[in-house]
């Protein structure tokens, strides 16, 4: 396996310092570049990634405080460890280099021994933020998502909905809502367990993520239930969708040991239909009344609101 280098991008003006710079850290394994102001620096942060920016302060064209800035008021860069360089000791200075987004802040002439040794704690800084970044993200979506069938959950739902009502408001476009219902589940839970009744529900999530298009968010309210938003589609579009989910689930295979037949029950409404201005409650009011309909009606049917 091939030995880490840590990506290093030197910024200075003067080019004796540079020079000093990229020896001491490429002594020390490090793979550097380099760049003579802010501006250049920036092109190079684009193409190369660096983990580490060691800048100067006073350059022209772009100083060091104005690359730091640009740097972490970025996504994509926010993360790079940015090491400050400046003849100025004061303390004054090093508060507003690091205010200014710095992480670390030496004083030139600087120390070749503790530059590197900075520069790895700054790797080492790096790496747990970007540990930390991938577990925050694991944990948001996990807080968005149903645990059983890997659908959105209520939560995710709502936002959603409230967002999409926004969109519809402001561009004059249609969106539509399914409620849908598992007719009989209990009777599935009852007789056969609840493992195979979360078997079940699987399976039905499987169905409205074949029947969805990519744009459509599937999610599990509780339970037995499940809504289905459409964006970009008016009452025709949402009925051809529920009827093509209400006839996967029918044919949906349960095994030989499960004697209840599935069906689902599903209500439809949309934004076409939905008295002005809109409201992501009123809607849900319309689709939960709809499901309602079908299921008085005999179940395996589907309802517009």
């Amino acid at each position: 396996m091939a030995e880490f280098r840590p990506r290093v991008l030197v910024v200075d003006d003067d080019p004796l310092s540079r020079r000093i710079l990229e020896q001491a850290l490429g002594t020390a394994g490090c793979d550097v570049d380099s760049a003579a102001d802010g501006q250049e620096a920036l092109a190079k942060v684009r193409s190369r990634r660096p983990d580490v920016v060691v800048t100067d302060w006073q350059m022209p064209r772009m100083d060091g405080l104005t690359l730091c800035r640009i740097l972490k008021g970025s996504d994509e860069t926010r993360f790079t460890h940015v090491l400050m360089l400046s003849a100025r000791g004061e303390t004054e200075a090093k508060v507003t280099g690091l205010e200014t987004g710095a992480d670390d802040y030496l004083v030139k002439p600087v120390d070749p021994v503790e530059l590197n040794a900075r520069v790895r704690v700054g790797l080492r800084l790096q790496k747990a933020l970007g540990e930390l970044a991938a577990k925050n993200e694991i944990l948001e979506k996990l807080a968005l998502t149903d645990a059983l069938t890997g659908l959105a959950n209520r939560r995710a739902f709502l936002d959603a909905l409230d967002a999409e009502v926004a969109r519809v408001a402001r561009h004059e476009r249609p969106a539509s809502l399914l409620f849908m219902d598992l007719d009989e589940f209990k009777r599935v839970n009852d007789t056969h367990g609840h493992a195979v009744g979360d078997e079940v529900l699987a399976g039905f999530s499987r169905v409205l993520n074949r029947c969805c298009r990519k744009g459509d968010l599937a999610a599990r309210i509780g339970g037995e239930e499940f809504a289905v938003l459409l964006p970009m589609t008016g009452r025709v579009g949402a009925a051809l969708v529920a009827e093509r989910i209400r006839r996967a689930t029918e044919a949906l295979p349960l095994g030989q040991s499960v004697d209840v037949a599935l069906t689902v029950s599903i209500g439809v409404a949309s934004t076409e239909d939905s008295p002005k201005p809109l409201e992501a409650a009123v809607l849900l009011g319309r689709a939960d009344e709809a499901l309602y309909r079908a299921k008085a009606g005999g179940r395996n049917r589907v309802a517009a609101g």
